[in-house]
């Protein structure tokens, strides 16, 4: 049986995230968790988002912000790399715990 792992919870006023805050949020419980390795990652889309030297390098969520409004992705983009993200994030849970 395959088992979902979150612990992020969502604070804000009107508690609903546009794409690309979800994808950041995604992305930052992805390079923040003890199980994620870089070289691990499937999608090539996704990992030009990610820190190329591990979650410790990664500049925050001010410049990723700026990398994904510089590259002007659409709906259907978004959605596929927050998809991915949360994907990866479970597989980097899995490596985590055996």
């Amino acid at each position: 049986m395959l088992r979902r792992y979150s612990s992020t919870t969502r604070n804000e006023s009107t508690g609903r995230l546009d794409g690309a805050e979800d994808l950041i949020l995604g992305i930052r419980r992805l390079v923040r968790h003890s199980g994620y390795e870089r070289d691990k990652i499937v999608s090539a889309l996704l990992k030009q988002f990610l820190p190329s030297a591990g979650g410790t390098a990664w500049a925050g969520e001010a410049a990723l912000r700026r990398d994904i409004a510089a590259a002007r992705l659409d709906g259907r983009t978004i959605a596929y790399l927050v998809a991915s993200a949360g994907g990866e994030l479970q597989l980097a849970h899995e490596r985590s715990v055996g």
